[in-house]
């Protein structure tokens, strides 16, 4: 059976809703828990027919909307690639818990609005300093670089500091539209799905795994 952390979250693997329940449980749990796997999800985007993939960090989640949000820089590829191109894909997996989840969506960028604000306000200051970057994200430099200013790679900056920054900040949101769970067991993966209109479930079913 699966590592018994597992079912603090997932106490029925037999009961879909409990299951579907359990999964956006875990992703509220994984905005501010450190240790969960599902923190650092992997978001992967196509554009002019090129597929990339990328870990971020899960910032926050709307359960009840079937909404999660990351941060970006507008200067960063996947800023454009989404605006593109809104469908994307999303991979979580807790090798603790044993668990990986996939979501399909429909993303948005936010610059210049509430959604925004309220993450750039919420946000601690560590976790906003590479908007500072100098540099274009992604782009060559003829040698080993960190894209932070020299005035604060030994040091976390203040609000003042950061306000320069907030032009490059981003925050993509992701409304749902599957999600695909998987659990791994020595007896035998479980496996479920769950698709979503407007935000509401539409059907739940076990799949084989």
């Amino acid at each position: 059976m699966a590592d018994t952390t597992t079912f603090d979250h997932f106490s029925d693997v037999t009961d879909l809703d409990g299951i579907e329940a359990g999964c956006w449980r875990l992703l509220q749990a994984a905005v501010q828990d450190k240790s969960c796997g599902w923190r650092l999800p992997v978001l992967a985007t196509c554009s002019n027919g090129e597929v990339r993939q990328r870990t971020l960090v899960l910032r926050k989640v709307d359960a009840p909307g079937r909404r999660i949000f990351v941060h970006t820089d507008v200067r960063s590829p996947k800023y454009n690639s989404i605006r593109s191109n809104p469908n994307v894909s999303w991979l979580f997996y807790d090798a603790v818990r044993q668990v990986q989840l996939q979501l399909t969506g429909f993303a948005t960028v936010h610059t210049d609005d509430d959604v925004a604000d309220g993450i750039w306000r919420d946000e601690a200051e560590s976790s906003l300093r590479g908007f500072l970057a100098p540099f274009v994200p992604g782009s060559v430099r003829p040698e080993p670089e960190s894209n932070l200013p020299n005035s604060i790679r030994q040091s976390i900056p203040d609000r003042r500091q950061l306000s320069a920054a907030r032009d490059n900040f981003a925050v993509i949101s992701c409304l749902v539209a599957t999600a695909d769970w998987l659990l791994l067991q020595a007896d035998g993966n479980l496996r479920a799905r769950f698709r979503y209109e407007g935000g509401a479930t539409s059907t739940a079913d076990w799949l084989a795994p």
